[in-house]
């Protein structure tokens, strides 16, 4: 009967010393990564002062598949299978990211126009609000691509003026994750790129 306490007492603290070096283990840190406007050292186009009476377009607010709403990055393995890096993800929320990039390079794209991004103040009123749809937003081999679905609205009449869908893809020059977030925000400019030449051929000065 001793002897069976003994061992008992053992295989308890050997479970308890187990278990305690599995808490104190380090856990692996997180990395955190953000798109980038790539707009440093350019001069952005100033804001009206009262009286210039440029039209004011709203971007966003946008939505993502909910494969994207998530901070962990995602990649595409294949056509079929997604891989979650637990320990890569967005510093802050992808769709903040996505709406601050396409704001500003829709800004320095078109000076003639005030470009602000959602969410913005309840006692402002975009004449023009841009509203985008991500269905797709990930990297497959050496490609980033992002798919996405855009309609331009005119905000106090609530008419839909232009509905619009692209994909574009951008190379990433590297493996590594960083890489990826390079050539994703690559893509994102040209998004925004695309979207403004677009709003150009429109009267957004007919108000």
């Amino acid at each position: 009967m001793d002897s069976l306490s003994g061992y008992i007492v053992r295989l308890i603290v050997l479970i308890f010393l187990l278990s305690t070096l599995g808490c104190t283990a380090p856990s692996q840190p997180s990395r955190f990564y953000r798109l980038d406007s790539q707009l440093s050292g350019v001069v952005m186009p100033q804001h009206s002062q009262a009286g210039d009476n440029l039209p004011l377009v709203g971007v966003g607010p946008v939505r993502l598949a909910s494969y994207l709403d998530r901070p962990q990055i995602v990649e595409r393995q294949s056509p079929h299978r997604l891989t979650l890096y637990e320990f890569d993800r967005w510093g802050g929320t992808l769709q903040e990211n996505l709406v601050q990039v396409l704001s500003n390079v829709m800004q320095q794209a078109m000076p003639q126009v005030q470009v602000i991004g959602h969410p913005w103040n309840s006692s402002v009123e975009p004449d023009y609000e841009v509203v985008l749809y991500i269905s797709r937003f990930d990297r497959e081999a050496d490609k980033i691509r992002l798919q996405a679905r855009w309609s331009l609205i005119k905000q106090r009449e609530h008419r839909l003026l232009h509905l619009d869908q692209t994909l574009i893809e951008a190379q990433a020059e590297g493996s590594s994750i960083e890489a990826g977030v390079e050539a994703a925000s690559e893509a994102v400019q040209n998004l925004a790129r695309e979207i403004a030449a677009q709003l150009q051929t429109l009267t957004l000065d007919q108000r």
